[in-house]
């Protein structure tokens, strides 16, 4: 009887005992792959956000088709990282934050939304420094939260990751913790076949990781790392196009 009920919700509200379904998605990926015009792919992502907000406000109870919204909403903030569109963000951010409040206090031992909302509150201290002051801690616990409820999550541990790799040192900014948790993410994705399939999270790590190499002055790393990414996904302009090339000219003999 248990098994029945259990059943029942899963297929009339949406309910599953994880949130941890940040995997395949082939219209955000096809979003993040985007255009080299910004304002075609900030208009790919706020299309997907509006078909996707209207699943989810026919069935306000699935936290699936929330999630999935949610997923959409993050991806078009990170977008509005490409040319600093702060007008864009602000329009999205504040409902984003809200859905991903919504999600915690669903699924409380899900590490998934957590790690998004610390992550929100990092793009919000980038385009407001002096937020830092309140909002950094928050950030930090957040995550730090999300690593203790979800160790085996590649997108936590990729925004993890992200936070150590962008924060200065001197806020607790590490590169190498940001290289550790970079391949542990890349490991995690690549651990079952279908992680990383139209998944922008994992080709998104690849790059950020070879970026890190980068800093790190692992060129041959970095090299051997944005080839992979062009393995997964050849028409991965960002590496294709600008840091592979870049890193290539950096290491050859002048």
């Amino acid at each position: 009887m248990k098994a029945i009920i259990i059943s029942l919700l899963v297929c009339l509200t949406g309910y599953f005992p994880q949130t941890e379904n940040a995997g395949p998605d082939a219209e955000t990926y096809s979003a993040y792959l985007g255009s080299r015009d910004v304002e075609t792919t900030k208009a790919r992502w706020k299309k997907i956000v509006a078909d996707r907000k209207v699943r989810s406000e026919a069935a306000p109870e699935n936290t699936k088709l929330l999630y999935e919204l949610t997923l959409a909403q993050f991806g078009l903030l990170t977008a509005t990282q490409r040319d600093r569109d702060e007008d864009l963000f602000d329009d999205y951010v504040e409902e984003t934050e809200a859905n991903l409040e919504t999600l915690i206090d669903r699924n409380k031992n899900s590490g998934e939304p957590r790690a998004l909302l610390a992550a929100l509150y990092g793009m919000r201290m980038s385009y407001s420094p002096m937020k830092g002051m309140f909002l950094g801690a928050k950030s930090e616990s957040l995550m730090d939260q999300a690593l203790k409820r979800s160790p085996a999550s590649p997108l936590v541990w990729k925004l993890h990751a992200n936070a150590k790799f962008f924060t200065p040192e001197t806020w607790g900014g590490d590169l190498k913790e940001a290289i550790t948790a970079y391949e542990k993410a890349v490991a995690l994705y690549e651990s079952a076949p279908d992680k990383g399939k139209d998944n922008w999270f994992y080709i998104d790590t690849l790059a950020f990781l070879g970026k890190a190499y980068e800093k790190n002055n692992q060129n041959a790393k970095a090299i051997e790392v944005y080839k992979k990414a062009l393995s997964a996904e050849p028409d991965y302009q960002w590496v294709k196009s600008v840091l592979l090339p870049r890193v290539m000219k950096s290491t050859s003999p002048q």
